[in-house]
């Protein structure tokens, strides 16, 4: 990524084995803005393809999970733009959205796309009680743009156990705006849990939502 010069926009994808979905957009995401995949591990051909087709691409030795390779990835390359965008790597976002971030005016610190398809039951719960008490519908959306100059005043050290979640309720004095997107449904499991999962994390999370709204 050092070989990249600064630029406006940055948008990077968490990504574990999306090759398939990955070629359907990652060129003409590239196209648009600078593009960095953070490959978490893959065991398909991930890697290879992105370096022989020229596309910045951040691997780490073993699996990290969705939260902690996204975390990372923020923390490595907010300092190469004015905005870092964060966009799925299993093809649920469209092209299309992403062009409205990238000729937007006047960006806000934090914009969060709401999507219209959820993955996973406990993300609706979730969504409507961050919603109910902050007014932000889509909490646990991959698709945000931060600005770099509050990235850079954050603690990434002491984010929590729950990154999505935990990273936007020390964001929430900034100005944050909710954006409307059509999302796709993804082709193949989610690589995040099961659609009725509901477990222990799920429930510290509404927890942690509903005491950061008492404190």
């Amino acid at each position: 990524m050092h070989k990249y010069k600064k630029s406006k926009f940055l948008i990077l994808i968490p990504a574990y084995n999306e090759l398939k979905n990955l070629k359907k957009f990652v060129k003409k995401a590239n196209k648009l803005a600078p593009v960095c995949v953070l490959d978490d591990g893959s065991q398909d051909d991930t890697y290879e393809w992105l370096n022989k087709n020229k596309i910045c691409v951040k691997r780490n030795n073993f699996n990290l999970g969705y939260e902690n390779n996204l975390l990372n990835g923020i923390k490595k390359y907010k300092k190469y733009c004015d905005y870092v965008i964060t966009f799925d790597g299993d093809g649920q976002h469209k092209i299309s959205d992403l062009k409205k971030i990238l000729n937007f005016k006047n960006l806000p610190d934090i914009v969060i796309c709401n999507r219209t398809i959820k993955n996973r039951f406990m993300e609706i719960i979730i969504s409507y009680v961050f919603n109910f008490f902050f007014g932000l519908k889509d909490p646990l959306s991959g698709f945000k743009v931060y600005n770099s100059k509050i990235l850079k005043k954050q603690n990434f050290e002491n984010i929590g156990d729950f990154f999505l979640i935990d990273f936007l309720l020390t964001l929430l004095e900034n100005k944050i705006i909710n954006l409307e997107i059509t999302t796709k449904k993804r082709e193949g499991d989610s690589r995040v849990g099961k659609l009725l999962t509901i477990g222990y994390k799920e429930i510290k999370i509404l927890l942690k939502i509903i005491s950061k709204k008492l404190i």
